[in-house]
Order: C-alpha cells, then structure tokens, then sequence
C-alpha cells in the first residue's frame, strides 16, 4: 500500500454543515394588546409580537391604491374590464387584448425619446428586440404611447 503526503488537496471531506431551518415568516395579525404591555401602547402583531409601523402600513396602502386606480384607468381608457383584483397575471382584459400594468416603477426614458416624430395620420412606435445568437430566437416588444393608442383603438 502507498501512501502519499503531499497531496495539494485534504483527501478527507469536510464534514457536512447542517443549516438549522427558521420559522416560516408569517403575514401580521395586528391586535392590540396594550393592555398586556401598559409601557407600550402601540398595536402589536398576536403571532411574533412586533410592534406595528404606521409608516410602512401607509406606504403599502398608498402603493396598492395607487395601482387599483392605474388599472381602473387603464380599464376604462381601452374600453375593457379589469380583472387584476383576483389575482389572475393578467390586470386587465378584454376579448382582444390582455393587459399587465405597472405604475410608480422606474418610467423607460429611453424608449420614450426613442418614440419617433409621425404626422398626424400616423401611430408612433418602438420596436425593441434582442440577439440572441445562433441558439435562440429573438424576443421582441412593441411600445406605444398610451392615448395615440387609445385615440385610434380605445375609448378616449
């Protein structure tokens, strides 16, 4: 038998770390259990008792308000319903066209000013894609402004 010293690796693995699982994280109940805490009379969530931030509970109104009333918008300009508040992916539809909106995220300035000049008679557009190569096929998207777009196929 051979034995060799000067392997440039430990021939012996390291033993397996085994990673201890955390609780599942949990939608907050909030109750008030002040009476529990006389010192701390804020409300606070019945299952991990922390307290609750009024800030961060009106920005997440505020945001969810303010995309209910996008898609109502959106909605109405194309002359469809709005079917997002079921939680189906598509927010809005209708029998020609299904809709993903998105308000308040980072506005696309580069497709914007890449929106060419047209007459009158004409709908603007930006067709974006990618190069995939020789092992795929291209993606590509369309945008167009919003109300030339409803102006010629919507209700406004």
């Amino acid at each position: 038998m051979c034995v060799v010293t000067d392997l440039p690796f430990d021939p012996q693995p390291e033993p397996m770390v085994v990673i201890e699982r955390t609780a599942r994280r949990h939608r907050h109940s909030w109750g008030d259990l002040s009476p529990r805490f006389a010192e701390d009379a804020r409300v606070r969530c019945i299952r991990c008792d922390v307290p609750k931030d009024p800030a961060a509970s009106r920005r997440g109104k505020s945001a969810r308000n303010r995309g209910n009333a996008f898609e109502r918008e959106v909605a109405a300009a194309l002359g469809v319903r709005r079917v997002g508040q079921y939680g189906s992916p598509t927010d809005v539809e209708g029998d020609w066209i299904a809709v993903q909106c998105k308000v308040g995220a980072a506005f696309p300035e580069r497709l914007w000013r890449w929106l060419p000049a047209a007459r009158g008679d004409q709908l603007r557009a930006v067709v974006v894609g990618d190069a995939p190569g020789s092992s795929g096929k291209r993606r590509v998207l369309i945008a167009l402004d919003f109300d030339e777009f409803c102006a010629w196929f919507g209700n406004r």
